[in-house]
């Protein structure tokens, strides 16, 4: 890791104990009790912050550009030896965050100004902090499923948070990343403390969200996987919306087609991928429905079950196991609901609650 000249990196050799390596990622001034000791003890363990020479880790401080720089960069793991030109006029090759600052730029994680600066001693708002976090999680692979769901994110200060904000802010509050409530403010102009970037760095990376959003990223990367295949099996004007359908089923990705020969098709050519991950977890079958006739019986069954359960709410919809119908997961269900469903749709859409 490249450090300023005033910091360093509390890394200890195999020689030392272990009380004793503990100790260097405590600092005088993040005592046990404090709200982001837990993230700042890991974030420094694992090489990614750095403390001071005295001992202090400055939580409260705010985080200047470079240093914003440093720690992405240190989490994409991508920083280069030697910078034989820099991308910005305020930066030198012999200034301590210079490759860090190429190597975040060059991601398309931080981003310099219209006239060809970084300015990497300015501080970084809570939202300039937020873009670059998001776009962090773009980095990995992470596609935007629903955009409309972000709507759902206001906080009470959300006027006040600038437009190239917006989305990035939302995405990380929907997500967890960071702390949310209608009533509380998100302070978009303040400046992100080093405290706070410890604990929104260490939640991306390793808390059960970021856990979960991999998982969205691992299984957005096989659906992509999946339609590459779709397109070079059948070719560029294959209508798999009205000839199969794709979907998650106890961890597979399950592909079905209404026809037998396209099943054979494409199997063959699963043939020719390398991708041990997707050929583990995809299953390729045949079904009777496709793309076209869940949608329109899924609209048909959710407009049924509001008339009869004002109150209820639908918190899954799948299909069966074979592909001939769907199940919806209630939270409400009268019989009276159970014999309606079953007399409109008999057996092509299987009502259940979690209980």
């Amino acid at each position: 890791m490249v450090t300023t000249p005033n910091t360093f990196t509390y890394s200890q050799p195999n020689t030392i104990s272990t009380f004793d390596r503990v100790q260097k990622y405590r600092f005088t001034d993040v005592p046990s009790n404090f709200w982001a000791y837990e993230s700042i003890t890991k974030m420094t363990k694992e090489g990614l912050m750095s403390g001071y020479r005295n001992g202090t880790f400055k939580p409260n401080d705010p985080l200047s550009r470079e240093e914003a720089a440093s720690l992405f960069s240190n989490m994409i793991g991508d920083t280069p030896s030697i910078m034989l030109a820099s991308s910005f006029s305020d930066i030198t090759s012999d200034r301590w965050s210079s490759l860090a600052i190429e190597s975040v730029a060059r991601a398309n994680i931080i981003s310099g100004y219209g006239d060809n600066t970084y300015r990497p001693e300015q501080y970084m708002s809570r939202q300039e902090f937020a873009v670059v976090a998001d776009k962090f999680l773009h980095y990995q692979g992470y596609r935007t499923e629903d955009p409309t769901a972000l709507d759902t994110i206001h906080f009470s200060d959300q006027k006040f948070i600038a437009p190239w904000a917006q989305s990035s802010v939302r995405e990380l509050a929907l997500w967890g990343f960071i702390n949310y409530s209608t009533k509380g403010l998100f302070n978009p102009e303040k400046y992100i403390t080093r405290g706070e970037a410890a604990e929104i760095t260490y939640r991306l990376l390793f808390s059960k969200e970021a856990t979960a959003i991999q998982r969205t990223i691992q299984q957005q990367q096989m659906e992509e996987t999946a339609r590459a295949l779709i397109k070079k099996t059948f070719g560029e004007n294959y209508d798999f919306h009205h000839r199969g359908a794709m979907f998650w089923r106890d961890g597979k990705l399950v592909i079905s087609f209404t026809s037998s020969s396209d099943v054979k098709a494409i199997t063959a050519e699963t043939a020719y991928i390398k991708d041990k991950h997707f050929l583990d977890n995809h299953i390729i079958t045949t079904g009777t429905y496709n793309l076209g006739d869940f949608d329109n019986l899924q609209t048909d069954a959710a407009y049924l079950y509001r008339q009869l359960e004002p109150h209820g709410t639908i918190l899954a919809v799948t299909p069966t196991p074979n592909v001939d119908g769907l199940i919806l997961t209630v939270d409400k269900l009268d019989a009276t609901t159970q014999t309606a469903f079953m007399k409109k749709f008999g057996k092509k859409v299987q009502l259940k609650t979690n209980s």
